[in-house]
């Protein structure tokens, strides 16, 4: 693995790891952080997670034809439930190398890494 893709690595883990100190609920950035990173990992087209039940849903459209315009049909839609019992686990469980892993982690770490925001959403000085 080259010295960059390690970096990066390490930074997702980190950034995981910090999306996942929340009482009972992650603020609203990391929420999208962890339906983003769920999204990306399981190739869903729709994810949603119960913090309180530990559930993560998700749906994954299933090909509907050949017809380029008309690929997926969320009617008939695969839905699967998960359930964690430790939600930075699971997201660090998801964690893949790769080209492709590596470009879509450094589109997270821009989106979710860094802010002008602390985490109670006041600007710091």
């Amino acid at each position: 693995m080259e010295r960059d893709e390690m970096l990066i690595l390490n930074e997702i883990k980190a950034l995981i790891s910090k999306s996942c100190k929340f009482e009972n609920m992650p603020n609203e950035r990391f929420q999208n952080f962890h339906k983003d990173f769920f999204k990306f990992s399981f190739e869903a087209v729709n994810v949603k997670i119960d913090y309180e039940a530990k559930q993560i849903f998700t749906s994954n459209a299933k090909p509907l034809t050949t017809d380029p315009v008309r690929l997926f049909d969320m009617n008939t839609a695969l839905a699967d439930k998960l359930s964690y019992t430790d939600l930075e686990e699971t997201l660090l469980g998801c964690l893949k190398t790769g080209h492709l892993q590596n470009h879509r982690y450094e589109l997270f770490l821009q989106e979710y890494g860094s802010t002008p925001f602390d985490d109670s959403g006041f600007l710091c000085a």
